[in-house]
């Protein structure tokens, strides 16, 4: 069933050339911009190359995006006719939904994959670390499609879904200081840092290429209990839709 779901996601051919293409346009129009008229990002670190922070800052923005893709498959599966032809087979809910929260994982790792080795090579973006950052990028993943599927069960509908999805992936980069410098103060700086999850994620990353590995763990253990938390609810979520 899962290398039936990963098929099914790499068919909507749209939907992943969007959230591939899109985040690199937006790459090229702001390092662009941040060159042409020499301000900082809100996310300036020292030491570490202003193209690497808009790399991964865009590649965990648009994970967000790419949960919607994985719940509109279950929505597909749960909230149509499908529902009834579904469970009257021997299929279990809970491994249907597992198996589109796996495909769905891996498709969006890949395209996060995908924009951070074409920015290396074409762009010569420089990730220090990169194998962690790809682990970091991997957990933020999990976070999102669980995060996008434990949504979809509570509202019963995509559409509900997908307006809070999209407020949220437009709010949290803004937090981040991806698109402009945010406020210099204390709790601005908390937020930037620590805030949110993609703050988080964005964080561990900077820590990673520092190589300060101590701290990169420290700020994904929030991440972690994140995951686990939305595991334990997704149990009773699945139970109540397969009846």
């Amino acid at each position: 069933m899962i290398a039936f779901q990963i098929k099914r996601s790499a068919k909507d051919l749209l939907g992943n050339a969007i959230l591939i293409l899109f985040p690199l346009v937006l790459i090229f129009f702001f390092d662009y911009l941040y060159k042409t008229i020499d301000i900082q990002t809100g996310m300036e670190v020292a030491g570490q190359q202003r193209l690497s922070l808009l790399v991964i800052g865009f590649a965990l923005t648009f994970q967000i995006y790419g949960a919607g893709l994985s719940f509109e498959t279950l929505a597909e599966d749960l909230y149509t006719p499908m529902h009834d032809r579904l469970f009257a087979s021997p299929v279990e809910g809970r491994t249907l939904v597992l198996s589109v929260l796996f495909s769905g994982s891996v498709v969006s790792f890949l395209q996060s994959l995908v924009i951070v080795l074409f920015t290396t090579v074409v762009l010569g973006a420089r990730i220090p670390g990169i194998p962690l950052v790809l682990i970091v990028l991997l957990v933020s993943v999990i976070f999102n499609q669980l995060l996008g599927t434990v949504l979809l069960l509570l509202v019963g509908t995509p559409k509900v879904a997908n307006v809070v999805t999209t407020i949220y992936g437009s709010v949290v980069p803004m937090l981040v200081g991806l698109y402009f410098p945010l406020p210099t103060t204390a709790l601005f700086r908390f937020i930037r840092l620590y805030g949110t999850p993609m703050s988080l994620a964005n964080t561990a990353s900077i820590r990673a290429m520092e190589g300060n590995f101590s701290s990169m763990a420290l700020v994904m253990l929030p991440i972690l209990i994140a995951i686990a938390l939305l595991l334990l609810c997704l149990k009773p979520l699945v139970r109540r839709i397969a009846v």
